[in-house]
């Protein structure tokens, strides 16, 4: 059995196929790569949440103890205990 020459026409559109495959395999390579650091930096971001999130569980069980309401008074109200020494910076105001 005798195999039929192909014709120039045929070779070059196997040509421009293969090209334009190719070209398409390294444009989703350049995607498939921003993804992966999309999805690295959104796992660091979802770290620090939970880590943030555990942070404010811990004050939110600690906000009725004697400690917390002393903190709260200290840094919203300006309250001091009694002997303590309050030093106000000049330059500050």
């Amino acid at each position: 059995m005798r195999l039929k020459k192909t014709s120039f026409w045929t070779k070059l559109l196997l040509v421009i196929v293969a090209v334009y495959a190719v070209i398409t395999l390294v444009n989703l390579q350049d995607r498939v790569s921003s993804a992966k650091a999309e999805v690295a930096s959104l796992e660091e971001q979802v770290l620090y949440a939970e880590q943030e999130n555990a942070l404010m569980e811990e004050e939110l069980e600690d906000l009725g103890s004697d400690q917390s309401v002393m903190k709260i008074a200290r840094a919203r109200l300006g309250m001091v205990e009694a002997g303590e020494i309050v030093f106000l910076d000049a330059d500050a105001q």
